[in-house]
């Protein structure tokens, strides 16, 4: 095996920022959902 950049995930920086990218993407398009559906349940049934 040769050790191309040292990270215990086996991954380049390179990929290692690809793939963060990609994660952050959907990490907030399902925060952007969720925010959505909360708002959407509390207008039709207030809990406050």
């Amino acid at each position: 095996m040769s050790d191309q950049g040292g990270s215990s995930s086996g991954l380049t920086s390179n990929e290692a920022k690809e793939f963060h990218s990609a994660y952050m993407q959907g990490f907030l398009g399902f925060a952007a959902i969720a925010v959505v559906a909360h708002i959407l349940v509390w207008m039709w049934r207030p809990w406050f």
